[in-house]
């Protein structure tokens, strides 16, 4: 209940109980004085026509007698007139029913007006002939009481609404102030932090403005501080000093979730080894060595920088390592590019300082140590070819397309052929239920081996089949729904689909198929398409929350800003599960920390996601996560 109703509530009491008050001594004051008069008035009218009959020359006259009945008992004043000789028989009487019109009958029985009579004797000359009775009429006095408590109510109500609608004013004025706490109170849950400039002019609720506006600024500087505290943190853990580049604990935290994710990866990994750094430090001292490795940082920068998928880091002191998710040919142009571009910028001895790289693709690997092994012997062979050499050797395990080519007429032939099919992985939370199931998309190759969607998906928005393969990932979608599933599927969105022009079309058509089965659905964008399309993926957003599907951001990058996802608001993100192990792994937890406290303060829920050991489950299900994802808790299996 409104304070304004709880008010009118007491006003409306204290009202009825000052009317009732009021009208109770009204009537009983007004009772009494009329009781006296009426008394009054019946003696004076008896006493008055006793003396007219004593007048008369002929009391005894039946007319004359009447006529004088007539003449006071028709002013309705009266409801009986009686003449009674001294012996007690009747002579003359007149008599009308007691009726109250106009006053209904509870009144009449509530305020009980006695029957008032008036006597006098009726004389000739000194002797009593006869006494003279009459009985006033109450109805007059009734109906004069009521309209006076009618009269009374009605100034009362007019006072009593009168009173209410200027108490709302003035309430709706000093409330305002108020309100604007609540809307500032619910702006501080969703994370908006709003001040209040204006203040009130009433002293209690100024003290209140204030304590909310400082508590809405200290709230935004924790909030904000977390959100540094994160970003520094990641910052530390993945970030070579020297160089400025990622170091090896990013690149293994990318290549563990790589291989956690899915079957391979289709994607280049270079090491590229910096020769004759100890030359420099022994000939010219450390200074010199460090400037060329920032050289060649510098021009690996340049080298990629229209490549932001492309992943580098500095492993050691006097290697790096490259992940490109493109095809073998394309990789090896970029790598004698970045070769190229080194000799020409460099300013020092080409005899003492090379580069070499060893080549492998990450889909011939069965894991990391596996592939790190196949890199170095790729390296060790490039090095015993000389300086600014290669080597890319071994054949990959899939039996996938040569050259864009083939691509094309393969990606043609499959979606002509309709060889797509959808799989999907379990999602589990902290106490083991499933929160969701997410799809992707397969195809086998012609040994029939699945190919994973991040193996083909580089090369098809590359060739620009990116939104056919969407659109028949929607043709597959009503089958899903019409299993019967009752647990929500995960649907990832890719920024070319986001991008593109009839993106919402299709998206509303997705949606409105989910909202006619039993289970919901859970749409998910990647990090770089919240950093590349941040207006289109809030629009998404808020389609997806009308229809009364889930939002998420899938691979988020802890760089992002805080205030981006208070905008989008999803309800979960994913987060590698090696990069929340590594957080959580410092002495004081205070990164890991810091991020909870920031998903937390958003209300959203804390995924990990490439979870391939049950060590790593252990601990991350001791650190908090809301959920859990990966091969150790159930590979992809085939649903379409």
């Amino acid at each position: 209940m409104t304070l304004f109703r709880q008010i009118a509530v007491l006003v409306s009491i204290g009202f009825v109980l000052l009317l009732a008050i009021i009208s109770i001594d009204s009537l009983r004051q007004s009772t009494n004085l009329l009781r006296e008069q009426l008394e009054s008035t019946v003696q004076d009218a008896a006493t008055v026509l006793a003396i007219s009959m004593s007048t008369t020359q002929n009391s005894e006259d039946a007319a004359a007698v009447e006529t004088l009945f007539n003449a006071v008992f028709d002013s309705g004043y009266y409801s009986d007139i009686r003449l009674v000789a001294t012996d007690g028989k009747l002579i003359f009487e007149k008599r009308r029913p007691l009726t109250t019109s106009g006053v209904p009958e509870w009144f009449v029985d509530t305020v009980r007006l006695n029957s008032t009579i008036g006597r006098a004797m009726v004389m000739k000359g000194w002797v009593p002939v006869a006494e003279l009775e009459i009985t006033l009429h109450p109805g007059f006095a009734y109906a004069g009481l009521y309209e006076r408590l009618v009269s009374t109510t009605q100034w009362f109500v007019l006072v009593f609404v009168v009173v209410l609608m200027t108490l709302w004013l003035i309430l709706h004025y000093l409330l305002k102030p108020l309100n604007a706490v609540y809307i500032q109170a619910n702006d501080i849950q969703a994370n908006r932090f709003t001040q209040q400039k204006r203040l009130p002019q009433t002293r209690e609720l100024r003290r209140v403005v204030q304590a909310m506006n400082r508590l809405s600024s200290n709230v935004e500087k924790i909030f904000n501080e977390q959100e540094r505290a994160v970003a520094r943190y990641q910052s530390l853990l993945y970030r070579d000093e020297l160089t400025g580049l990622r170091n090896r604990r990013f690149l293994m935290t990318e290549l563990n979730a790589k291989f956690a994710d899915i079957v391979g990866f289709h994607s280049v990994m270079a090491m590229i080894k910096l020769n004759g750094l100890e030359t420099l430090r022994e000939d010219f001292g450390y200074q010199r060595a460090d400037e060329i490795v920032q050289l060649f940082a510098v021009c690996l920068k340049d080298s990629f920088a229209e490549y932001p998928h492309y992943k580098y880091a500095r492993i050691s002191d006097d290697e790096f390592a490259l992940i490109m998710p493109t095809e073998r040919e394309l990789a090896i142009t970029l790598i004698s590019q970045l070769f190229e571009r080194f000799q020409a910028r460099g300013s020092f001895n080409q005899d003492v300082v090379s580069l070499n790289a060893g080549v492998a693709e990450l889909s011939r690997a069965d894991g990391v140590t596996e592939l790190l092994s196949e890199l170095d012997l790729s390296l060790s062979q490039a090095q015993s070819l000389g300086a600014y050499q290669l080597c890319f050797p071994g054949e990959q395990k899939l039996s996938l397309p040569q050259g864009k080519l083939q691509w094309r007429t393969w990606f043609q032939h499959a979606l002509s052929s309709n060889q797509f099919y959808l799989v999907s992985q379990w999602v589990y939370d902290k106490s083991g239920a499933v929160m969701h199931r997410e799809i992707f998309v397969r195809i086998d190759d012609e040994d029939g081996r699945p190919i994973p969607a991040a193996v083909f998906m580089p090369m098809a928005l590359s060739l620009g089949f990116g939104l056919e393969i969407y659109r028949k990932v929607n043709e597959l979608l009503p089958a899903v729904t019409a299993g019967k599933y009752i647990v929500p599927f995960a649907v990832n969105f890719s920024d070319l689909f986001i991008s593109g022009a009839h993106a919402f079309e299709e998206l509303n058509q997705m949606l409105a198929l989910f909202q006619k089965s039993p289970g919901t659905l859970c749409v998910e964008v990647s990090h770089e398409a919240v950093r590349s399309h941040p207006e289109r993926c809030q629009q998404l957003a808020d389609t997806v929350k009308k229809y009364g599907h889930s939002f998420g951001v899938d691979h988020l990058d802890l760089h992002i800003s805080m205030h981006t996802l208070q905008v989008i608001n999803p309800e979960y993100v994913k987060i590698s599960a090696r990069l929340l192990d590594d957080l959580g792994a410092e002495n004081d937890a205070s990164a890991y920390q810091a991020l909870r406290n920031v998903v937390r303060t958003l209300d959203i829920e804390l995924i990990a996601v490439g979870v391939d050991e049950k060590a790593l489950c252990d601990r991350l299900l001791r650190m908090g996560v809301d959920g859990v994802q990966g091969n150790y808790l159930g590979k992809p299996e085939r649903i379409i």
